[in-house]
């Protein structure tokens, strides 16, 4: 038959195709594709984009919700900040070597699902929170993270790239779109876990007086507060609570393990020297310290470490559990999430029109106040309103962090990102470790003398790399304008900082 009779065939060479078959794996068509095949095979990326993002949004709203519990919930000799700590150690120490290795032995699908039981253990662990199942636990979510995320990522740069080229658009527009789905169900978790903990904690907050409230915010001190607050909610509440999260979760892992389907073979097969290139990896992460500007970004990518622990260890319990009880900590934390949410799709926009610079600027001046604000007001159950004023401005300049320091290392390191953001989370895992660790001894005041003057040394560097990019940027401009030193090849530096 004549090619131009049937104006439903494309000129257009099959790359692996997504398609799910009865054995759940991916066959790879090397024939040219219809226009209704081309629609059916969007449908089925968009259907695993979706189904992974649900997934995960139903996995975190319960890893979340209970990490923000942690320092009020298990507070007993600092059992929940502690082993806070320990998941961010492991993970810091099994990014590097673990999620390759098990990527290329199970899949990337697998490794999703497999992953998500780690996080359902430390749930369990919760509803019998002893150092030996909790420690156990904080040691199983830190061995799955790495694992999790990276296969999470190279699934949807895969999946976005091959959509990109059946749907004839730049490859950089689907990954950034799908991975904007993504993170859009990702960042709501944060809200139905902190509904889920307030509906089943619910309940009458003591009767406090204004001496029994004046210990708790900046006065609070892990080893003298006995605010009847703090006391922890009975173990058939807890067991309530962590049972709508674990069966939640379990939804995670059937969605991921019955409906996702696997990656094309060749695109997931095992890779020889996978070892060689693991040790290249965890090299090339220490030999990126030989750059100035990572040293001098060091400080304010730890800021986002101690920033995100102080939220969910000390004003968790300091401030919300202290004056008001456990239960409103999820009610509390409602608007950090809707912000957060928010400012991570606004920011990109924003900064588009005004910059990196005054965008962070603006970050830091905001913390500033909600850091002092914290210093001198007492919390009380009268101005219950100024917690939630807090939350919100805290999730807005966390979103500016994540979102703007990720930016960042992008712009500066474009030529090597992947041991750049090894290094991004290196040093934002040791600030959770830091922070995580120091919580049970040391009173509130103390720990926000120590986040504000982390927020000053990470400012410092920021203006310190603009300064450097300013610098390059004219002597660039500088260099061009010399028609001596050009020859007809212009450097160009198209980065906006």
């Amino acid at each position: 038959m004549d090619k131009n009779a049937d104006d439903t065939e494309v000129n257009q060479t099959s790359e692996p195709s997504v398609e799910n078959h009865a054995n759940g794996t991916v066959e790879n068509m090397s024939v040219e594709l219809t226009k209704e095949q081309i629609r059916s095979e969007k449908r089925r990326i968009i259907k695993n984009v979706v189904l992974i993002s649900i997934a995960f949004l139903f996995n975190f709203n319960a890893f979340q919700g209970l990490s923000r519990l942690q320092s009020s919930l298990n507070r007993v000799e600092g059992l929940g900040v502690i082993t806070s700590s320990l998941i961010y150690g492991v993970l810091m120490l099994s990014c590097m070597v673990l999620p390759k290795l098990i990527i290329n032995f199970i899949g990337h699908r697998w490794t999703i699902a497999i992953s998500f039981w780690g996080y359902i253990l430390y749930m369990a662990a919760n509803g019998y929170a002893v150092w030996g199942t909790m420690v156990t636990a904080a040691i199983l979510v830190g061995l799955c993270a790495a694992p999790l995320w990276t296969a999470q990522c190279s699934y949807f740069t895969i999946i976005g790239t091959r959509y990109a080229k059946i749907n004839n658009e730049p490859e950089g527009a689907a990954v950034s779109r799908f991975f904007g789905i993504f993170f859009m169900f990702f960042q709501i978790s944060s809200i139905t876990g902190s509904i889920i903990s307030s509906t089943v904690l619910r309940g009458a907050a003591a009767n406090l007086t204004d001496e029994d409230t004046s210990q708790c915010g900046a006065h609070d001190c892990p080893w003298k507060n006995v605010s009847a607050n703090l006391d922890s909610p009975p173990s058939k509440t807890v067991w309530t609570m962590v049972g709508i999260y674990i069966a939640i979760a379990v939804c995670a892992v059937l969605l991921v393990a019955i409906f996702v389907d696997n990656l094309p073979k060749e695109l997931a097969e095992r890779k020889p020297g996978l070892c060689k290139e693991i040790l290249g990896n965890m090299a090339a992460t220490f030999l990126h310290l030989r750059h100035k500007e990572q040293w001098i970004l060091i400080p304010i990518t730890m800021y986002s470490g101690f920033e995100q622990a102080a939220f969910n260890a000390e004003f968790s319990r300091s401030f919300v559990t202290c004056s008001l009880g456990i239960w409103k900590v999820g009610l509390v934390t409602l608007p950090y999430g809707f912000c957060n949410a928010a400012m991570s799709l606004g920011g990109g926009h924003i900064s588009k029109y005004i910059g990196r610079l005054p965008l962070l600027i603006f970050g830091m001046c905001t913390d500033f106040c909600t850091q002092f604000t914290m210093w001198f007001w007492t919390p009380n159950p009268h101005q219950e309103y100024v917690m939630f004023i807090l939350a919100s401005m805290w999730g807005i300049t966390d979103a500016i962090w994540q979102t703007q320091i990720h930016t960042v290392y992008g712009t500066l390191f474009a030529t090597e990102s992947e041991a750049a953001f090894s290094n991004y989370r290196m040093w934002e895992s040791l600030g959770f470790i830091i922070a995580f660790a120091y919580s049970n001894f040391l009173c509130t005041r103390i720990k926000l003398y120590v986040l504000t003057g982390m927020l000053v040394l990470g400012m410092i560097g920021v203006f310190t790399i603009e300064i450097l990019i300013r610098t390059k940027k004219k002597n660039i401009y500088e260099f061009n304008s010399n028609p001596n030193t050009t020859n007809g090849n212009p450097v160009t530096n198209d980065e906006k900082f």
